[in-house]
């Protein structure tokens, strides 16, 4: 069993809904031997537009710093409630000019 899930799912991402996608997981987690499943979750890159996500500095604009990529997970863990994600992946890459392939 392979999971996948990202901090900022469902999507359309917005304020609200933010993180409905984990604790739905953590849900089906209860019913599972959790050494069962292989959980992904991904953490997002720098984004204007997303200032709700999960930071120590609420308001924060993501970004790929250390401490946003800690604050990220230690969020997802608690949505999750588990102990350890299997994979942690970078949704997308920190941009700072260009569009989505600059």
């Amino acid at each position: 069993n392979f999971l996948d899930t990202a901090e900022m799912y469902p999507v359309p991402t917005k304020a609200e809904t933010q993180g409905a996608t984990d604790r739905a997981v953590a849900k089906f987690l209860k019913t599972q031997k959790r050494e069962d499943v292989i959980l992904a979750t991904k953490v997002s890159g720098r984004a204007q537009h997303i200032t709700w996500l999960p930071r120590s500095e609420e308001g924060t604009t993501p970004e790929l710093s250390r401490q946003q990529i800690l604050d990220s997970v230690d969020a997802s863990l608690e949505r999750l409630e588990t102990d350890y994600i299997d994979l942690l992946q970078l949704h997308w890459p920190d941009r700072y000019i260009g569009g989505f392939f600059g």
